[in-house]
């Protein structure tokens, strides 16, 4: 089983990005998506971005992500 992550962009370098997860920062790839843009919720993999979402379906994984972990 698989499990991503969402993070929201906060700088984009090239085929790159920065994302925010939590209170960290990490950089993943973009390789697999094209019209993202600063501000933007996208699902993760390993460094891999496999898929854009919407901030109400990033809000609801995390919210589900933080239920997972007080049980």
């Amino acid at each position: 089983m698989c499990l991503t992550i969402p993070g929201k962009i906060k700088q984009i370098l090239g085929k790159n990005a920065i994302i925010e997860v939590g209170k960290k920062n990490k950089e993943i790839k973009l390789n697999l998506l094209s019209d993202l843009k600063l501000g933007d919720w996208v699902l993760t993999l390993h460094d891999l971005a496999v898929e854009k979402i919407s901030a109400q379906d990033a809000q609801k994984i995390i919210n589900l992500y933080k239920y997972g972990q007080n049980k």
